[in-house]
């Protein structure tokens, strides 16, 4: 499903990244300023190739990969200086391909650091672990690195028949153990503990995303959820292509609600392709 073609992609209105490098400037404690400029296309293709994606900057500012359709443009949020001394960064990556998503779509990244370039860097590195994955198996017949799912959805409403694909994204898990390993512990077999599989986010709030399934267009969806026992609060965040879609939260708390209390929070945080499947 890859393609060649590189059209003249532009940067979405709704995508709040802007430059894509610049100048950041400093104060110290004796009012003293300082500018360190940054390049997060060249500091992004960095850390891709050290991954393996073998990238490069194009001379429009968008990142190429090799063997891939997809365009990537790596934009500057905000930074901050912690009163530790460390940086803490916001970037976007946004995302285009000639066949699968010409309009595009993008993700947040957030890290904390002691340098600019080591915390954004932090940030890119772990959207190229968690959402890249699932981006290249979309172009692919067979998924190389993500669990898929195929959905067959009859005509409803005067809406046509649907073949859809899900492609499920390495799950970001922090907190409680496994199962598989907590219940050397506590003395409950595998087949009692709860269900942890990669697409229990997704499926656990499906309903949320009925639109998306019954549509024809290509959606990256990223899905997080937390559950602090301590003080019985859950968070959750769902956005598509980048924007939020408030419709799926409260499923997504209920189904933190059902995970089985830890010592402490716990998170899982997903990215999944929604797209067409190819007869």
């Amino acid at each position: 499903m890859s393609a060649s073609a590189s059209p003249n992609f532009e940067p979405l209105p709704a995508n709040p990244g802007s430059d894509t490098h610049g100048h950041l400037r400093f104060v110290d404690e004796d009012g003293e300023e300082w500018l360190e400029p940054f390049d997060l296309p060249e500091l992004a293709a960095q850390i891709l190739n050290e991954l393996g994606h073998e990238a490069r900057v194009g001379e429009d500012g968008w990142l190429e990969l090799s063997g891939s359709g997809w365009r990537l443009l790596p934009q500057f949020i905000e930074f901050h200086e912690r009163d530790d001394g460390n940086i803490g960064t916001a970037t976007t990556v946004q995302c285009n391909h000639p066949t699968l998503s010409p309009l595009g779509l993008f993700e947040y990244q957030y890290a904390i650091h002691e340098t600019f370039d080591e915390a954004a860097g932090a940030g890119f590195r772990k959207w190229a672990r968690t959402d890249l994955p699932a981006l290249l198996d979309a172009e692919r017949d067979e998924p190389d690195a993500c669990m898929t799912m195929s959905m067959e959805l009859p005509e409803k409403d005067g809406q046509p028949a649907r073949k859809r694909r899900l492609l499920f994204g390495p799950v970001e898990h922090f907190g409680r153990q496994e199962p598989a390993a907590a219940d050397q512990q506590d003395g409950q077999d595998a087949e009692e503990a709860e269900d942890f599989c990669p697409c229990c986010l997704f499926t656990k709030s499906i309903d949320a995303f009925d639109p998306l399934l019954r549509s024809d267009r290509f959606y990256g969806v990223r899905l997080f959820a937390s559950n602090d026992p301590s003080d019985g609060k859950r968070q959750a965040d769902c956005r598509v292509n980048g924007e939020e879609w408030a419709q799926a939260q409260d499923a997504l708390r209920a189904y933190a609600a059902t995970w089985p209390a830890g010592a402490g929070l716990e998170y899982r945080k997903q990215y999944v392709i929604v797209q067409n499947l190819a007869d």
